[in-house]
């Protein structure tokens, strides 16, 4: 028997194993957000510098949709490269990380069009048009709704546990502060109160005790 027949023989006796799809790596979705938020950084740099130089400045809106649309499609290729890999996830792992995803763009969004609106503080309480509160407040509810509805729904009672425990310590985190820098801020030995520094305190701290318990 000819060699050729012989092959063919013994792939028909032995039909190649199929190759596992490989597991994709999290440097690039981390890169990809870094890179959208980087951009649109650089484009609200790059209409100040047009203002400072006498010249109009940008829309506030382009570079903040230009950055999130290169951002979305540079994350819908991540996905596509990787969709062998992803088709073999239950439904129930495919809403979870979804639910996941959705609030990181959420507060990634929020931040790019805060910053298009010319706030480069995150925290500050400078004032914002009509259009972009009222947009910001409809994503934030909107959005947060949503990706809770299904973040619910998918968790086991591990990550339910640890999700309790550190939304009890954010809570702790909000209600020890606040009423002493309230008083202090009536005794003007401390600046007036404001919202966003303690709602960044309380996350910080529920971000690390989910982790802890979650991760240990």
């Amino acid at each position: 028997m000819a060699a050729k027949d012989m092959a063919m023989v013994n792939e028909l006796r032995d039909p190649p194993v199929p190759r596992e799809p490989r597991t994709p790596g999290m440097a690039w979705p981390i890169a990809i957000f870094i890179g959208t938020a980087m951009l649109a950084g650089g484009f609200a740099g790059y209409s100040e510098a047009r203002v400072e130089h006498g010249q109009s400045a940008l829309s506030p809106w382009a570079g903040a949709m230009i950055a999130i649309a290169l951002g979305a499609a540079a994350f819908a290729l991540y996905v596509r490269r990787h969709a062998d890999w992803f088709a073999r996830w239950s439904p129930r792992k495919r809403l979870y990380w979804i639910s996941i995803l959705l609030a990181g763009a959420l507060g990634l969004v929020s931040a790019i069009m805060l910053q298009a609106g010319g706030n480069a503080d995150l925290l500050s309480d400078s004032a914002l048009t009509p259009a972009l509160a009222s947009g910001l407040s409809v994503l934030w509810v909107a959005g947060l709704t949503v990706a809770l509805i299904l973040y619910h729904r998918t968790v086991d009672d591990h990550e339910r546990d640890a999700y309790n425990r550190a939304a009890l310590a954010g809570f702790y985190a909000f209600i020890f502060p606040c009423p002493v820098w309230w008083v202090l801020a009536r005794a003007d030995l401390a600046p007036p109160v404001e919202a966003m520094p303690l709602f960044a305190l309380s996350m910080a701290v529920n971000a690390v005790v989910y982790c802890w318990f979650k991760f240990r």
